[in-house]
């Protein structure tokens, strides 16, 4: 356990010592004249590391402190103190557990207390006593920081409880905004120890995109792919590994055509987005594609309709515009669709225009521009690529045409 200094070991104690001198009976809180001098001396000892003149002073002054006054158990913190400076941390945490049982201490000097002597107690291995009463502390601390949770899952691990594990280590993760890569592989552990091979490769997959110089996690998870028979994606995970520069700048973009090869589309538009945010990446045309393709390969048309938006004003080919219109034309949404359709075709050489006329028909069919999209569909009837499905349109036109005039 790392040592506590000197300086820290002795803050909360020239708090006690700066209290009022004057008698218990007008505040429970407040030292005698004899207690504050004996405390005074103790801790100018403490200063000059004169660790066991000061511990027999302190020993002295316990037996001559009421049993379960407020004093007493200020002189117990203080001796509890003083066994952590000389890293004597079992004497240290019985100190701090007899002061704590005296229940004589202001709430937040308790609360301190209660977290000091939870880090004690794991690091010394009575770690259910220290999840006892570090679940204790959490429950009186609704603003803890992570490293009060990354210390509850490290104690649950180590007595077998891995659920709770996962649960604590998830709570430090999503509390802090930089998590610590030794958390996802606390939680990475758990999950293997639970034989949780899915949400493992969940963790392995963050970590991977976190961290990805390092090679074991690239293994681990080509591992586990072949645990679970995925043969053929262990193998691809493998050659990723060994054909990527780890480190080079083009790291995340190999790692998104990864999960798309992986057929994981969702996780590769996540990676380019989150990348796009940060600066990783370039948000230029060729990876807005990238965004935009991941998003439709994941069913997120939403999504996809957002980032093609963005990227028609950086291509003057109709291309995009195109592209596009399919896919609000896929959702039904004609009259998004109709923009971006009029505009491919003002851009679109001639020779490429086939579809943009076939569906620009099919949009104004629907919008009950009949006119236009007779005109429309017959233009598109030049293109060979489109002619039949323009034929079987224009036939549903004139029909729907007839059945209206012989109603």
């Amino acid at each position: 356990m790392k040592k506590l200094t000197q300086k820290f070991a002795l803050m909360i104690l020239v708090a006690c010592l700066a209290l009022p001198l004057t008698s218990m009976a007008e505040d429970e809180y407040l030292l005698s004249e004899a207690t504050y001098k004996s405390l005074n001396a103790a801790q100018e000892k403490m200063e000059q590391q004169q660790y066991r003149q000061a511990e027999a002073d302190l020993k002295k002054l316990v037996s001559e402190t009421d049993a379960g006054s407020y004093e007493r158990a200020v002189v117990l913190q203080t001796l509890g103190y003083l066994y952590s400076e000389t890293e004597e941390y079992k004497l240290a945490a019985e100190q701090f557990e007899d002061a704590l049982a005296l229940n004589a201490l202001p709430e937040d000097v308790t609360q301190n207390l209660r977290y000091n002597l939870a880090q004690l107690l794991i690091s010394d291995g009575a770690y259910q006593k220290g999840i006892d009463l570090l679940t204790q502390w959490l429950n009186k601390e609704s603003q803890a920081n992570s490293s009060a949770y990354v210390l509850l899952a490290t104690a649950y691990y180590q007595i077998n409880q891995f659920t709770n594990a996962v649960e604590a280590i998830r709570t430090a993760i999503q509390r802090d905004n930089s998590p610590k890569e030794n958390w996802y592989r606390l939680q990475l552990s758990a999950h293997m120890e639970m034989q949780q091979y899915n949400q493992a490769i969940n963790v392995l997959e963050i970590l991977i995109e976190r961290f990805p110089i390092n090679k074991t996690y690239w293994d681990q998870l080509a591992a586990l792919y072949a645990q679970q028979d995925k043969r053929l994606t262990s193998l691809a995970v493998q050659m990723l590994a060994k054909r990527l520069n780890l480190g080079d700048k083009d790291t995340v973009l190999r790692l998104a055509n990864m999960y798309r090869y992986l057929n994981i589309p969702y996780k590769s538009a996540q990676l380019l987005q989150k990348s796009m945010d940060d600066g990783v990446i370039e948000r230029n045309f060729k990876n807005l594609e990238s965004l935009a393709d991941s998003w439709l390969a994941a069913r997120e048309n939403e999504n996809a309709t957002q980032v093609l938006a963005r990227m028609q004003s950086m291509d003057s080919s109709g291309e995009t515009d195109l592209k596009l219109a399919r896919v609000f034309i896929s959702m039904e949404q004609w009259d998004e669709a109709a923009g971006p359709l009029q505009q491919s075709l003002e851009k679109l050489p001639e020779a490429k225009r086939g579809q943009a006329w076939m569906l620009s028909g099919m949009v104004n069919y629907h919008l009950g521009n009949m006119q236009q999209s007779e005109q429309h569909l017959n233009r598109a009837l030049a293109y060979t690529e489109v002619r039949n499905q323009a034929s079987q349109w224009l036939r549903h036109l004139q029909n729907t045409r007839k059945d209206k005039e012989d109603a």
